[in-house]
C-alpha cells in the first residue's frame, strides 16, 4: 500500500525522471535474474506504507484506510472475491470497478480458452462486492447488464483521448503521392485484418492505394501472419509497421485517405476517434459502440461484407482530400470522464444510484 509520495516515486521512475533501484534482497532471492520487474518491486517495497500476504489483506486495510475511502479498480486486475470482499468488509469503504467490455463472454472465440471462465468470476465478484460499475460506453453497459444482476448500479463515462503528440518523420521509403489507408491496432483475429487482405487482393492494379497495417502482432494469428508475410503485395502496396512512435503514427494518418477499422467487437475503440481528431475519415465496422462514440464522423460498413469495403476504398481513393471538409468530431475528454465518475461515486456513497 502506498501513499501519494510512494505513487509519485513510482511515476518518477516510470517516466524516466529517476533511475530504477537495483533489485533488493527479496527480489534476488525470489527472482532468477535481474529483470526490470525486480527493480520496480524494489522501489515499491522501499516506499510502501504497509505490506502483507494475501491472507492478511483485510487486516492491512482495516488498519490503514480512512473513513469515506473509495477503492477504484480500473484495470481488470485483482477483481477476485478475496480482494473485493476485504475492502467491502470495512463499512467505511465503497468499491467501484471499471469494466472495459463483455467480449470474453459474448465473443469467446476471440479470447484464450481460460479467459471466459476467469472473466465470469470477475463479474460475479464485482456484482457481489462493488457499489458501482463504471463502463466506458453505453454499449458496454448494455452488454454487461445481460450478465449481471439487474439491481447493479452502472454509470457510463467515455474515455478521454490522450494528449496530441507532435508529428515525427517517417522512413524515406513512404510514397507521398499514392493514396494510402491506415489500419491501426493490435494484429489479432478480433480486429479482422483478414478482410483487408482480401480487399487489397481484389483491388485493380491500376490506381491501387497503399495499405499500412500499424500495430504489434498479437496472439492466435499464425495463419494470418503467414499470409501477410507471403502476400504478393507486401512491400509494394501492403506495409506492416510494428514499432512506430505515436508521432510517426500521426504523420502516417494525416494525409491518408482514411482509417480502416473492420473490427468484429469493441468495448470502446480508440483509433476512429484518434483519426477523427486529425480530420481523417474513419471507415468502420457498423457496431453500436462506434456509432455511439464516433457518431456521424465515420463511414460504417458490415465487417463481413468485403465487397462494400472494396467499393468504398475504390471510391475513396479517387477523392481529392484538399477539397474535403469532414464533420467536426465531438471528442470525449478526460475531464468529462472524471467529472462523471466523481459525481457517480458521490451518489453511490449517498445511496442515490439507480
Amino acid at each position: 500500500m502506498f501513499g501519494a509520495a510512494g505513487a509519485q516515486a513510482f511515476l518518477n521512475a516510470f517516466d524516466g525522471n529517476v533511475d530504477w533501484p537495483q533489485p533488493d534482497l527479496l527480489s534476488r532471492l525470489t527472482g532468477k535474474s535481474d529483470l526490470p520487474r525486480h527493480r520496480a518491486e524494489a522501489l515499491l517495497r522501499r516506499h510502501a506504507i504497509a505490506r502483507c500476504l494475501h491472507a492478511n489483506l483485510f487486516r492491512l486495510l482495516s488498519q490503514n484506510l480512512r473513513e469515506d475511502t473509495t477503492y477504484l479498480n480500473v484495470g481488470h486486475s485483482n477483481l477476485s472475491v478475496d480482494c473485493l470482499r476485504a475492502f467491502r468488509a470495512n463499512p467505511d469503504v465503497q468499491v467501484a470497478v471499471l469494466l472495459h467490455d463483455a467480449i470474453p463472454l459474448d465473443h469467446p472465440e476471440f479470447s484464450r480458452p481460460e479467459i471466459p471462465g476467469h472473466f465470469r468470476k470477475m463479474l460475479k465478484a464485482s456484482q457481489d462486492h462493488a457499489n458501482l460499475i463504471i463502463c466506458n460506453s453505453e454499449d458496454t453497459s448494455r452488454q454487461l447488464a445481460r450478465h449481471m444482476s439487474a439491481d447493479m448500479a452502472f454509470v457510463t463515462a467515455h474515455l478521454g483521448l490522450p494528449d496530441r503528440v507532435e508529428k515525427e518523420p517517417l522512413s524515406p521509403g513512404l510514397d507521398p503521392d499514392t493514396p494510402r489507408f491506415v489500419c491501426l491496432g493490435t494484429i489479432e483475429p478480433r480486429k479482422n485484418h483478414q478482410l483487408l487482405l482480401d480487399v487489397w487482393s481484389m483491388l485493380p492494379e491500376a490506381g491501387r492505394p497503399h495499405l499500412h497495417i500499424v500495430g504489434q502482432r498479437g496472439w492466435a494469428s499464425e495463419e494470418f501472419f503467414q499470409r501477410l508475410d507471403t502476400h504478393p503485395l507486401r512491400g509494394t502496396a501492403i506495409f506492416e509497421h510494428n514499432d512506430l512512435s505515436d508521432g510517426q503514427v500521426r504523420t502516417l494518418l494525416e494525409g491518408s485517405h482514411g482509417l480502416l477499422f473492420p473490427t468484429l467487437a469493441e468495448g470502446f475503440g480508440y483509433p476512429p476517434l484518434e483519426a477523427a481528431r486529425l480530420g481523417v475519415l474513419p471507415i468502420c465496422s457498423d457496431l453500436p459502440v462506434l456509432r455511439e462514440t464516433v457518431n456521424d464522423c465515420a463511414v460504417y460498413l458490415d465487417p463481413q461484407d468485403a465487397y462494400s469495403w472494396l467499393e468504398t476504398i475504390k471510391k475513396r481513393s479517387g477523392d481529392r482530400l484538399a477539397d474535403e471538409v469532414l464533420p467536426a468530431a465531438k471528442l470525449p475528454t478526460w475531464q468529462a470522464h472524471f467529472d462523471t465518475v466523481s459525481e457517480a461515486l458521490q451518489k453511490a456513497r449517498a445511496g442515490d444510484m439507480v
